[in-house]
């Protein structure tokens, strides 16, 4: 059975996806300038050691 789909909704599907990882993305970014290197190895760390003890 197939699901109908007009192409303008599937557009604007695929553009408000294409928004919602841009807006990630730029969150991320800015607050990763913000942070601090060794505290984020660090918590790398923890959770290899956390993960790899499962």
């Amino acid at each position: 059975m197939h699901r109908s789909m007009s192409v303008n909704k599937l557009v604007e599907e695929l553009a408000t996806i294409s928004i919602a990882e841009f807006d990630a993305e730029t969150r991320f970014r800015a607050l990763a300038e913000r942070g601090s290197p060794e505290k984020g190895l660090a918590l790398l760390d923890k959770l290899d050691q956390e993960f790899s003890s499962k």
